[in-house]
């Protein structure tokens, strides 16, 4: 089996929270099920001829009819796993990301998948992120730095 490129877009916005009486808190863009079982930024699968940010563009048009511009590379996730009876080797590409228009996606905002009804994008708090799994592991703790030095996660699972 061959490696898996696939690219993400993180994309983050500091807001007054109306929950905490106005003050300053971080929201992130992350993609999901309906039950939020588990969280992960939106993208997809690099096509042949692609760059990551050319991929992370095109995903969330196709999947979300969302437009965003990517920035500078912020992760190197490896993944090595076995799903399904099959091992697995993916490659993702985690680009800085900003929104084409910030009136697109508001906090309060839903995007459904176009092509998959159970998945949606949504804001959420930093903080309710770290109550259920977040793929690509690691990359919380990288979030929380606040730094913007590219890193390169690895998670391997043996079966």
């Amino acid at each position: 089996m061959k490696p898996r490129l696939r690219a993400e877009g993180i994309i983050v916005r500091e807001q007054e929270s109306p929950e905490e009486g106005g003050a300053p808190r971080t929201y992130v863009l992350v993609q999901c099920d309906q039950s939020e079982s588990f969280y992960r930024f939106p993208g997809g699968t690099v096509e042949f001829g692609e760059t990551a940010a050319m991929a992370i563009s095109r995903e969330l048009v196709e999947e979300f009819d969302l437009e965003v511009k990517p920035e500078e590379l912020a992760a190197v996730s490896e993944n090595i796993f076995e799903y399904e009876g099959r091992r697995r080797h993916d490659f993702t590409l985690l680009h800085w990301c900003r929104l084409a228009h910030e009136s697109d996606m508001q906090l309060e905002h839903v995007r459904w998948h176009n092509e998959h009804p159970t998945v949606k994008l949504v804001w959420r708090p930093f903080e309710k992120l770290q109550e259920r799994p977040f793929y690509p592991h690691g990359i919380l703790a990288y979030l929380k730095s606040k730094k913007r030095q590219t890193i390169h996660l690895v998670q391997r699972k043996r079966s």
